[in-house]
């Protein structure tokens, strides 16, 4: 299931995924208390089964800050209960306040959702997608070891979301990606630390069993996949 929500947004923060995922994570809340605990407080370091990414429309930037018209936040799982409770909480945030800024809601809308049925698919990342090695280094696509790395995190996610391992390796092919290096912090930085993660972007063609692609598709690929990873389907590779 995919969804989108819009809230009109004059100033965001560079930092503004953090502030997303706070919203995400207050539109479960007020949906379901319960299933907001079970994800968000007792779930320990398990994936989240969720991606979203961030369009920002008419932005400009400005030191540290962004000046927009409004942000629009393209939500997918594959989890029902999940989106039933985040689409159902975002409808009762009407307002959101982050800092002084108060977002205000726009439009909530479902999305189509492609079927994958094909082994070769072309897809295009949303957001983009951050492979790490074991020891933290950030990879390239053209890495030697970053379709390894790539099928281990696929793996990682089938394993939490199906229980069960993906069906076969998946086969990555860089058609047109660039680096995009993205700064982030949480709450236990000081106020002038940043986390970076050196992240790519673009349209590359997946190849493995249609049902795995058709997971990752809606569940997001790599590392982080609850901040980055979101990819829209393109068309059938060759």
């Amino acid at each position: 299931m995919r969804f989108v929500v819009s809230y009109k947004v004059n100033v965001l923060d560079l930092t503004y995924r953090m502030k997303v995922y706070g919203l995400i994570k207050e539109a479960v809340r007020l949906a379901n208390g319960r299933y907001y605990e079970q994800l968000f407080e007792q779930s320990g370091n398990k994936m989240k089964p969720y991606s979203f990414a961030v369009f920002l429309h008419n932005f400009s930037l400005q030191d540290t800050t962004i000046h927009l018209d409004k942000i629009k936040i393209t939500i997918s799982s594959p989890d029902i209960e999940f989106c039933v409770h985040c689409f159902n909480g975002l409808r009762k945030v009407k307002e959101y306040q982050v800092n002084d800024e108060v977002w205000l809601q726009s439009q909530i809308q479902l999305l189509n959702e492609h079927t994958i049925t094909n082994r070769k698919v072309i897809l295009r990342t949303i957001s983009p997608i951050l492979i790490e090695d074991k020891n933290g280094k950030p990879l390239s696509p053209t890495d030697a070891n970053y379709e390894t790395e790539l099928n281990y995190y696929a793996n990682l996610q089938v394993q939490q979301f199906a229980n069960r391992d993906l069906h076969e390796q998946l086969r990555f092919t860089p058609i047109h990606m660039n680096k995009a290096v993205i700064k982030e912090r949480n709450r236990h930085l000081k106020s002038d630390s940043y986390l970076y993660f050196t992240t790519y972007k673009g349209l590359f063609m997946l190849e493995g069993d249609p049902r795995d692609l058709q997971l990752l598709y809606q569940l997001g690929l790599g590392k982080r996949t609850a901040y980055f990873g979101l990819v829209d389907y393109e068309g059938e590779g060759m």
